[in-house]
């Protein structure tokens, strides 16, 4: 009996440090993965910004309209561009977030 436990004990104990190790193997990896994507995503976010917002410095610079209606116009396609930015970029981040996770689960 005595031995029996032993056995049980020596057999559960190593099952546990080999699913450890392979969990922390498995999570340093995916975690530099993620990391690699987020900075990507950055990237690209960063660009999208820096794209919309040249677009909407030049189309406002070049509408030749009343002061009184400009400022409303350039408030409008301000508040617009950064809807549509941050829409984007949600829709972006969850779609690769989405994709990630069904890569995964295969």
């Amino acid at each position: 009996m005595h031995i029996g436990l032993i056995i049980v004990g020596t057999a559960l104990l190593s099952s546990f440090l080999t699913v450890l190790m392979g969990w922390l193997i498995v999570r340093r990896f995916w975690q530099q993965e993620l990391e690699y994507r987020l900075r990507q995503l950055h990237d690209d976010i960063g660009r999208t910004v820096e794209t919309r917002v040249r677009r909407a410095v030049a189309e406002s610079l070049n509408d030749n309209t009343k002061p009184s209606d400009m400022l409303r116009e350039t408030t409008w396609k301000a508040a617009k561009s950064g809807t549509d930015l941050i829409s984007d970029s949600v829709s972006v981040l969850l779609g690769k977030w989405r994709r990630q996770s069904d890569s995964f689960e295969r």
